[in-house]
């Protein structure tokens, strides 16, 4: 089920916070997968992610509805991975 709002409630990683005092973190952030996605980004590898929406712009909007999806759609997949920030490690 999709969520307009951007989270997903009462799932761990949302950013909505069920207690207060207690804030769940990104699992993008942790673990070894963060590790290797930070350096890969170090070495300059684009994401799969980011070449899926940068082929996505370029289609029409009639092509995206075929494959099912919008330009909102792509918006959200560049900002969950980070596609328009520069190559390199950054802050």
């Amino acid at each position: 089920m999709r969520h307009d709002s951007g989270h997903a409630p009462h799932l761990p990683g949302s950013d909505h916070r069920l207690v207060e005092g207690i804030a769940l973190i990104d699992p993008m952030r942790q673990g070894v997968g963060a590790v290797l996605r930070t350096v890969q980004r170090g070495f300059g590898v684009t994401q799969r992610h980011c070449i899926d929406v940068q082929v996505g712009t370029s289609l029409s909007t009639e092509a995206l509805l075929a494959r099912h999806l919008t330009p909102a759609d792509l918006e959200r997949e560049e900002q969950r991975y980070h596609c328009n920030a520069p190559m390199g490690l950054h802050v």
